[in-house]
């Protein structure tokens, strides 16, 4: 298998990493030593996240300078381009998305794709279980500008699992610092001229702790980063 680094961003998600951590050990990536983890852990952080994740990882990386989704993102490509893989995934910390879609996400990339995210709505009309209306309708309406303003049509623009090459990854050259990052990452996409596909992944709600999320600031910063992309 081609060399894989996963990178998730961590604030009080001991929950959520426990369970990653024991899918991750039933998963079929548990014997292949070209997979390996950056986690990068708030220092707000008070819950026991750090301890979780060097079970699975000795790769674990402080993030007391910045704040954010896509500033821990950012520092951990940093510590990645010292030593890169062929592929690099994003994830969620809090157990939402588990390693049988990472195996959908790493096919696609295998098979030509530049940048791959998994779709909570791919295929699906209703409201995924666990999703509150908020956010189900901030999200759907997100992607809906962005694949207008991107001229592509995604499904699912908040999603929290992505896969790049590692080219694409260079191309990008993100500077987002929160949850605008995926935004950035669709826009970017669009001017490096990457081939972006959409796989269905099986959601679940988040286990444990709380969204990080601010509905109507964090919506309000994404739209903005849609239009300035």
């Amino acid at each position: 298998m081609e060399s894989t680094t996963i990178i998730i961003p961590v604030k009080d998600e001991e929950e959520g990493l426990q369970y990653l951590v024991k899918d991750y050990n039933n998963s079929v990536f548990s014997e292949d030593k070209n997979i390996s983890f950056i986690f990068v852990i708030d220092g707000r952080t008070s819950d026991l996240s750090k301890q979780v994740a060097s079970k699975i990882s000795d790769k674990i990386i402080n993030q007391n300078d910045s704040h954010g989704k896509g500033a821990a993102v950012r520092q951990a490509l940093e510590n990645w381009k010292i030593n890169p893989t062929d592929f690099v995934i994003f994830m969620d910390a809090d157990g939402s998305y588990s390693f049988s879609d990472v195996e959908h996400i790493i096919y696609s990339l295998k098979k030509g794709s530049d940048v791959v995210s998994g779709s909570r709505f791919v295929n699906k009309s209703g409201m995924p279980d666990g999703m509150g209306y908020l956010h189900n309708f901030g999200n759907r309406a997100l992607s809906k500008i962005s694949s207008i303003k991107n001229r592509r049509k995604i499904t699912d623009l908040c999603t929290g699992l992505w896969g790049f090459k590692s080219e694409s990854i260079y191309k990008l050259n993100l500077n987002s610092n929160g949850f605008d990052l995926e935004a950035e990452i669709a826009g970017k996409s669009r001017i490096a001229k990457l081939l972006h596909n959409e796989v269905e992944v099986n959601w679940s709600t988040r286990k444990g702790g709380l969204s990080k999320l601010k509905s109507f600031r964090d919506g309000f910063i994404i739209l903005l980063r849609i239009l300035r992309t």
